[in-house]
């Protein structure tokens, strides 16, 4: 980690002939940032939801607490004597802020507001660490061409883009990483830089405390590269430190406790497992979900082989570090996420090297590119918790799933195929989001069944299209279960059969609420509330021109009971009822 470059080594690079153009940059994170909020959700977990509401309360209160937000509850926040926090670093939530104080402007900084103005923070965030990995890549003297791919693919090829969907700590912690990158490779030509760069690495960990043995490899990379510019590389890291310590001691009544204190009992995964889970698992490995790393890999080799042994062997260390800490963590695969979120920090050390990789393998580089950028993209728009719902929660052993090639979330979604637009609108100073989800490879019909664990649509006559599941709903015993919040049953009525007088009959048995939404991607949802005890038969009348829209969601809504509907049928009002057994199915 710590050897020094020979000059009789060959060099493989040669100076860009011309200088760097910061309008490339720019440009690039203006686009990337629109990428980033194209599909219009926000995609989050309760983690994202506790930093956003520490921004907000920054904006509306002008302090850290959480006590104005009792819906943020444990373990995302904590009461510690008279106020509740987050567990969570607060660096994150105070670059947010400026933009949650934008927001409110315009909209409230509620639940919805909140998570619209987080995305739009990380976008922004993440888009920067692409810009400043590109300067990173033209400081290496790579040409821009190569600098614009390795920045192309480090957002839209890895986590990078799956995190940029609500106000994790990724972002920050990946931007501030870049800067320090940045710092060490202008550092060959002006050693200040080396000692610059430890402002940076302290914001990093500042931003996400589990990089601190990433940093930790690092500094010491740097202290044994330039002895010398290291009490500069403390002195900057110093004030950092200050305040996180200072906030500890507010926050957490102590400057060496934090929100994970006394969380090292969860680092209890057996050795090798969570590594492995993180590279190669199908639900969250990194080869899986971004396979142009390898190539970046190859790049660290060849770096390393032709001359700069020092960059490649620190940062190959310290991502390699990372990978072992993260995978002892129990939970290493990282929640209800898209992808190995974990190690989405330690991807500018890898991507730095991309243009190396990519000049021995060009064509399998753009192969694997398109794959990893077209993984993420399903993510962005088809990833909507359910495999979660399905495999990890209640009932299903949590890590299982993860190993399960056939239960591949990528296989899953790409399965389902089914693509979710959405959009924030107004109403008044409310912010919601509506969805439009569209069902590639159809097939209409007039009823729903339910076997062999999955939906069929059949009927000659063709009523309503683009049926899907959504959120735990799953198939049991040739019935569809609904029993968790917002498990459902969705279709669209087609434009042909919407002069007509229909009617939606819902057969089923099961105890509790169940809700017949309708709704446009431009108006709120209408509902229409049905109370089951037993088997049933619901007879909801629909006429497009008196309804709420031509979307139609069967939903247990909120939850609260247990639902099994045997088939949904839309069919013209006047027709023959079908003959129905007790059990509230139909005769066959």
């Amino acid at each position: 980690m710590g050897v020094r470059t020979f000059e009789h080594e060959p060099v493989l690079y040669e100076a860009p002939a011309a200088p760097v153009r910061l309008a490339v940059p720019i440009v690039l994170g203006l686009i990337l940032v629109a990428v980033f909020l194209v599909n219009g959700r926000p995609i989050g977990a309760g983690d994202t939801r506790a930093t956003e509401h520490v921004a907000a309360s920054l904006v509306r209160e002008l302090d850290f607490d959480l006590d104005e937000y009792p819906e943020v509850e444990p373990p995302f926040a904590r009461q510690v004597a008279d106020h509740r926090v987050s567990i969570y670093p607060v660096l994150s939530s105070m670059l947010a802020a400026p933009v949650f104080a934008l927001g409110s402007l315009v909209f409230d900084l509620d639940e919805t507001g909140s998570a619209v103005a987080g995305k739009v923070a990380a976008s922004l965030l993440s888009a920067a660490a692409a810009a400043v990995l590109f300067l990173a890549v033209r400081a290496r003297r790579r040409a821009e061409t190569e600098a614009l791919w390795a920045a192309v693919l480090f957002a839209l090829g890895t986590t990078v883009w799956s995190t940029s969907q609500a106000l994790w700590q990724h972002p920050a912690a990946v931007l501030f990483l870049s800067l320090a990158l940045l710092c060490v490779v202008r550092a060959e030509e002006d050693t200040v830089w080396a000692g610059r760069a430890g402002l940076p690495l302290a914001l990093m960990v500042a931003a996400r405390h589990s990089d601190v043995v990433l940093a930790g490899v690092l500094s010491i990379a740097v202290a044994i590269r330039w002895p010398r510019r290291f009490p500069l590389f403390v002195l900057c890291a110093a004030p950092v430190a200050g305040l996180v310590l200072a906030y500890n001691a507010w926050a957490f009544g102590s400057p060496a406790a934090h929100g994970f204190s006394g969380s090292a009992s969860r680092f209890s995964e057996a050795w090798g497992v969570g590594q492995a889970g993180l590279l190669v698992s199908p639900g969250r490995g990194l080869l899986w979900y971004t396979p142009v790393a390898a190539i970046a890999v190859l790049g660290i080799v060849r770096s390393f082989r032709f001359g700069e042994r020092w960059l490649a062997s620190s940062l190959g260390a310290a991502a390699l570090a990372h990978l072992v800490f993260m995978g002892k963590w129990g939970e290493w695969h990282g929640g209800e996420s898209w992808g190995p979120r974990l190690l989405t920090d330690a991807l500018p050390l890898l991507f730095l090297f991309l243009p190396e990789g990519m000049e021995a393998l060009p064509r399998l580089t753009a192969i694997l590119g398109a794959l990893s950028i077209a993984v993420q993209a399903l993510g962005a728009f088809a990833y909507d918790y359910r495999w979660e719902r399905l495999y990890q929660r209640a009932d299903e052993d949590k890590t299982a799933a993860l190993w399960d090639p056939a239960r591949s979330p990528i296989l899953f979604y790409a399965r389902q195929k089914v693509l979710i637009q959405a959009a924030p609108f107004l109403k008044g100073r409310q912010l919601v989001v509506r969805e439009h989800p569209i069902v590639l490879g159809d097939m209409p019909g007039t009823r729903a069944e339910f076997r062999q664990g999955a939906l069929f649509v059949t009927g000659s006559e063709k009523t309503f299209e683009d049926a899907y599941l959504q959120r735990g709903a799953r198939v049991v015993d040739d019935r569809l279960r609904l029993r968790g919040r917002w498990d459902a049953l969705f279709l669209r009525v087609r434009d042909d059969a919407k002069p007509r007088k229909l009617e939606l009959r819902v057969a089923g048995r099961g105890k509790g609420p169940l809700y017949v939404s309708e709704r446009t991607f431009w108006s709120d949802p209408r509902f229409a509330t049905y109370s089951a005890s037993g088997a049933f038969l619901f007879r909801h009348p629909y006429q497009y021109g008196s309804s709420g829209g031509g979307d139609i969601t069967v939903t247990v809504g909120r939850g609260g009971g247990e639902i099994e509907l045997t088939s949904v049928e839309l069919v013209a009002a006047g027709d023959p009822l079908r003959p129905y057994r007790l059990d509230g199915s139909p005769s066959r």
